[in-house]
């Protein structure tokens, strides 16, 4: 992690995958629409552990919780500590989820809340890369119309 005068930025690792959207009304499908969208599935999940574990920190989240330890997300999905902290890495990698302590949570208040961090901390990433290629295309000579 590094601070700036302007904001304090973590490293993030953000894959975005553009997925059908699920028809409304399923909660569940609608969690793991989130969840391929920011492609924490993958063809080591058969069981979907990845959305299970998301939609526990969501609804923990709309209980204006301070979050929950590995052991308690564990012992409700009836999983083992390691899957579930091997997940939540993902999750604090992507920066859509916060360790305090021993708890882990949602980064915000909300689902909705999180993703428009998320996309406040890409858009300033994809502002300081546009400053920099503007200045390498202006010493290289390339202009941009």
């Amino acid at each position: 992690m590094f601070v700036d005068h302007n904001y304090i930025c973590m490293s993030l690792k953000i894959r975005l995958k553009r997925i059908e959207i699920p028809p409304a009304g399923n909660i569940s499908e609608d969690i793991e629409f989130i969840c391929r969208s920011f492609g924490y599935f993958s063809q080591r999940d058969k069981q979907g552990t990845a959305g299970r574990i998301f939609q526990v920190l969501v609804e923990d989240a709309s209980m204006d919780s301070k979050g929950m330890t590995s052991d308690e997300i564990a012992e409700r999905l009836n999983l083992t500590r390691g899957a579930i902290v091997y997940h939540l890495n993902d999750f604090i990698e992507a920066g859509i989820v916060i360790r305090e302590k021993n708890l882990y949570r949602l980064r915000s208040s909300s689902l909705q809340r999180s993703i428009e961090e998320i996309m406040r901390d890409s858009q300033r990433i994809f502002d300081d890369m546009m400053k920099i290629a503007q200045d390498i295309d202006k010493q290289l000579g390339n202009f941009y119309r």
